[in-house]
């Protein structure tokens, strides 16, 4: 499986790691985001903060900041931005002061800027948390699963950005020698299969048909089917199970990542498998790739 489909709270961000540094250019990558993401789900405020080895800096907002969130910083585990940063997964609460699984020392100053319903998700690179992107209601509505895919689909489509920006920086200018880099990049290229995979899954599992096809149209970004078309055709369906097979998920668990039985993920399995001319499920993932159809 896959490191993000995997993560638990047991693979904590190690506070000691210096993360990658999020530059100018990088900045108004997430400054884009922020916008997108209140834009397209109308919540009252998106906000960002980048991770350092002491923790979140809340320093970037989209929407007015009307109490003294700008400049908090959130410690590792702790506040909602702190636990999502070092458990590296999205955590989602629709009444902040109520939540039971998070730390509530920063409640007073939730109440002072009127925010309730929020998530934050972690942005990782290379496996280390470098920002946590938040989005925020200051009214009685929740963070459904339309919201959510939204701001999950943006993270990971900023996530791709930073990789390629970084993977371009490290080659530029590589330290440590030439293992290190070697090193550096195969973690980026795991990164960027690994957001595919998630943005497949995301597409596969919403119920609007807008979300679907944006989510798909950014998935697609990660691969090379536009400036390689083929003439292999592969259903929706078989694209999402041949991407979690790539993930390195087992027939059971992409049954029930997708909502099927086993036996139709055989079926699917054994479609693509035909149609790319493979004969084991490794070997479909390795056609793929050269086909284009994977990242």
């Amino acid at each position: 499986m896959s490191h993000t489909l995997r993560r638990d709270v047991q693979h904590a961000y190690p506070p000691k790691r210096v993360p990658m540094v999020i530059r100018k250019p990088q900045a108004e990558r997430v400054k884009a985001t922020l916008a997108r993401i209140r834009s397209l789900t109308g919540v009252s405020l998106a906000f960002a903060g980048p991770v350092d080895r002491d923790g979140v800096l809340l320093e970037r907002f989209d929407g007015p900041v009307v109490g003294p969130l700008s400049g908090v910083k959130l410690p590792f585990g702790h506040g909602l931005g702190g636990k999502a940063a070092t458990i590296q997964r999205p955590v989602v609460v629709n009444d902040y002061v109520r939540a039971p699984h998070i730390t509530h020392q920063y409640d007073r100053i939730i109440r002072a800027e009127g925010l309730r319903a929020m998530v934050g998700v972690p942005v990782v690179v290379a496996k280390r948390t470098v920002a946590v992107i938040y989005a925020a209601f200051r009214d009685t509505q929740i963070i459904g699963g339309r919201i959510y895919d939204v701001v999950a689909a943006e993270t990971r489509t900023l996530e791709h950005d930073l990789v390629v920006a970084h993977a371009l920086e490290t080659t530029e200018h590589p330290q440590g020698g030439d293992a290190a880099v070697v090193e550096e990049n195969r973690r980026l290229r795991e990164t960027l299969r690994d957001t595919y995979t998630q943005l497949r899954l995301l597409a596969a599992r919403t119920t609007d048909s807008v979300i679907r096809e944006e989510l798909l149209r950014k998935a697609e970004q990660f691969t090379d089917q536009g400036s390689r078309p083929s003439a292999l055709m592969l259903t929706a369906r078989e694209n999402d199970v041949l991407a979690l097979v790539a993930g390195g998920l087992t027939n059971a668990q992409i049954a029930a990542a997708l909502g099927l039985t086993t036996f139709t993920v055989k079926s699917y399995m054994k479609s693509l498998m035909g149609k790319l001319g493979a004969d084991t499920r490794h070997e479909a993932v390795v056609i793929a790739r050269r086909l284009g159809r994977l990242p």
